[in-house]
Protein backbone atom coordinates (compact mmCIF):
# COMPACT_ATOMS: atom_id res chain seq x y z
CA UNK A 1 0.00 0.00 0.00
CA UNK A 2 2.85 2.36 0.86
CA UNK A 3 4.42 2.02 -2.63
CA UNK A 4 1.06 2.90 -4.21
CA UNK A 5 0.88 6.11 -2.16
CA UNK A 6 4.46 7.07 -3.11
CA UNK A 7 3.81 6.42 -6.81
CA UNK A 8 0.54 8.39 -6.62
CA UNK A 9 2.31 11.30 -4.88
CA UNK A 10 5.03 11.43 -7.53
CA UNK A 11 2.49 11.09 -10.36
CA UNK A 12 0.20 13.81 -8.99
CA UNK A 13 3.11 16.24 -8.45
CA UNK A 14 4.21 15.72 -12.08
CA UNK A 15 0.68 16.29 -13.34
CA UNK A 16 0.13 19.41 -11.22
CA UNK A 17 3.21 21.21 -12.57
CA UNK A 18 2.44 23.69 -15.33
CA UNK A 19 3.92 23.01 -18.75
CA UNK A 20 7.21 24.86 -19.30
CA UNK A 21 5.94 26.28 -22.63
CA UNK A 22 2.57 27.25 -24.07
CA UNK A 23 0.75 24.75 -26.27
CA UNK A 24 2.43 24.45 -29.68
CA UNK A 25 5.80 25.76 -28.49
CA UNK A 26 8.92 23.56 -28.23
CA UNK A 27 10.92 23.55 -25.00
CA UNK A 28 14.69 23.31 -24.89
CA UNK A 29 16.62 24.38 -21.82
CA UNK A 30 15.60 27.83 -20.63
CA UNK A 31 13.73 28.70 -23.85
CA UNK A 32 10.48 28.00 -25.66
CA UNK A 33 10.40 28.22 -29.46
CA UNK A 34 7.48 28.73 -31.86
CA UNK A 35 8.12 27.86 -35.51
CA UNK A 36 5.77 30.08 -37.51
CA UNK A 37 5.21 28.65 -40.99
CA UNK A 38 1.63 29.51 -41.85
CA UNK A 39 1.93 33.32 -41.85
CA UNK A 40 5.25 34.22 -43.52
CA UNK A 41 6.00 37.90 -43.13
CA UNK A 42 8.64 40.59 -43.38
CA UNK A 43 11.27 40.81 -40.65
CA UNK A 44 9.73 43.79 -38.82
CA UNK A 45 6.25 42.26 -38.93
CA UNK A 46 7.65 38.92 -37.74
CA UNK A 47 9.30 40.65 -34.77
CA UNK A 48 6.01 42.42 -33.98
CA UNK A 49 4.12 39.11 -34.21
CA UNK A 50 6.58 37.53 -31.76
CA UNK A 51 6.19 40.54 -29.43
CA UNK A 52 2.42 39.98 -29.40
CA UNK A 53 3.21 36.47 -28.12
CA UNK A 54 5.43 37.96 -25.37
CA UNK A 55 8.51 36.75 -27.20
CA UNK A 56 11.07 37.94 -29.77
CA UNK A 57 12.63 36.63 -32.94
CA UNK A 58 15.05 33.89 -31.91
CA UNK A 59 18.53 34.97 -30.85
CA UNK A 60 20.90 32.06 -31.46
CA UNK A 61 23.62 32.38 -28.86
CA UNK A 62 25.48 29.05 -29.04
CA UNK A 63 26.38 26.27 -31.44
CA UNK A 64 24.22 23.94 -29.30
CA UNK A 65 21.14 26.16 -29.75
CA UNK A 66 21.87 26.52 -33.47
CA UNK A 67 22.16 22.74 -33.87
CA UNK A 68 18.93 22.18 -31.92
CA UNK A 69 17.05 24.53 -34.27
CA UNK A 70 18.59 22.95 -37.38
CA UNK A 71 17.73 19.41 -36.25
CA UNK A 72 14.19 20.42 -35.26
CA UNK A 73 13.59 22.03 -38.66
CA UNK A 74 15.01 19.02 -40.52
CA UNK A 75 13.19 16.43 -38.36
CA UNK A 76 9.90 18.23 -38.99
CA UNK A 77 10.64 18.65 -42.71
CA UNK A 78 10.40 22.44 -42.42
CA UNK A 79 12.14 24.04 -45.38
CA UNK A 80 12.72 27.52 -46.68
CA UNK A 81 14.08 30.46 -44.75
CA UNK A 82 13.26 31.51 -41.16
CA UNK A 83 13.87 34.98 -39.77
CA UNK A 84 16.10 35.24 -36.71
CA UNK A 85 16.47 38.33 -34.53
CA UNK A 86 19.65 39.78 -36.02
CA UNK A 87 19.95 42.84 -38.26
CA UNK A 88 22.39 45.46 -39.53
CA UNK A 89 19.63 47.88 -40.51
CA UNK A 90 20.89 50.61 -38.14
CA UNK A 91 24.56 50.54 -39.21
CA UNK A 92 25.51 48.63 -42.39
CA UNK A 93 27.86 45.75 -41.61
CA UNK A 94 27.34 45.93 -37.82
CA UNK A 95 25.09 42.98 -37.04
CA UNK A 96 23.27 43.06 -33.68
CA UNK A 97 20.62 41.09 -31.89
CA UNK A 98 17.71 43.50 -32.11
CA UNK A 99 16.12 43.01 -28.67
CA UNK A 100 19.31 43.68 -26.70
CA UNK A 101 21.23 45.70 -29.32
CA UNK A 102 24.25 43.48 -28.65
CA UNK A 103 26.86 42.17 -31.06
CA UNK A 104 26.57 38.39 -31.44
CA UNK A 105 29.34 36.33 -29.84
CA UNK A 106 28.39 33.33 -31.97
CA UNK A 107 27.51 33.36 -35.69
CA UNK A 108 27.03 30.67 -38.31
CA UNK A 109 26.96 32.49 -41.66
CA UNK A 110 26.99 30.53 -44.91
CA UNK A 111 30.38 31.08 -46.62
CA UNK A 112 30.37 34.47 -48.35
CA UNK A 113 27.50 35.77 -46.20
CA UNK A 114 26.48 38.32 -45.22
CA UNK A 115 26.98 39.94 -48.61
CA UNK A 116 24.36 42.74 -48.59
CA UNK A 117 23.30 41.76 -52.12
CA UNK A 118 20.15 43.82 -52.87
CA UNK A 119 20.19 45.72 -49.52
CA UNK A 120 19.94 42.64 -47.30
CA UNK A 121 19.77 43.87 -43.71
CA UNK A 122 18.03 41.03 -41.88
CA UNK A 123 19.30 37.56 -40.97
CA UNK A 124 17.67 34.18 -41.55
CA UNK A 125 18.28 30.46 -41.16
CA UNK A 126 17.90 29.04 -44.64
CA UNK A 127 17.41 25.40 -45.67
CA UNK A 128 18.94 26.29 -49.05
CA UNK A 129 22.16 27.03 -47.16
CA UNK A 130 22.07 23.91 -44.91
CA UNK A 131 20.35 26.04 -42.26
CA UNK A 132 23.36 28.29 -41.96
CA UNK A 133 22.70 32.02 -41.74
CA UNK A 134 22.03 34.28 -44.69
CA UNK A 135 21.24 37.96 -45.04
CA UNK A 136 18.04 38.80 -46.87
CA UNK A 137 15.93 41.86 -47.72
CA UNK A 138 13.89 42.65 -44.59
CA UNK A 139 10.68 42.99 -46.62
CA UNK A 140 10.87 39.37 -47.86
CA UNK A 141 7.91 37.33 -46.65
CA UNK A 142 9.37 34.24 -45.01
CA UNK A 143 8.79 31.97 -42.01
CA UNK A 144 10.17 32.88 -38.61
CA UNK A 145 11.04 31.53 -35.17
CA UNK A 146 9.91 33.20 -31.95
CA UNK A 147 11.71 32.58 -28.64
CA UNK A 148 10.79 33.26 -25.04
CA UNK A 149 11.87 32.12 -21.61
CA UNK A 150 10.34 28.85 -20.42
CA UNK A 151 8.53 28.73 -17.10
CA UNK A 152 10.89 26.02 -15.78
CA UNK A 153 14.18 26.37 -17.63
CA UNK A 154 14.62 22.58 -17.58
CA UNK A 155 16.51 20.50 -20.16
CA UNK A 156 13.55 18.61 -21.62
CA UNK A 157 12.31 18.70 -25.15
CA UNK A 158 8.59 18.58 -25.81
CA UNK A 159 7.09 18.04 -29.25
Amino acid sequence: MRSVIIVFSIFSSVISQPAPCPHGWVNRGPSCYAFITDVPDGWTEAESFCNLLHSQLVEIETVVEDEFLRVHLMDNKLTGAFWIGMTDILVEGEWVWMSAQTTPHYTNWWPGQPDNYHAEDCASLDSGYSFKWNDAPCLSKINFICEKESSHGEENVIG
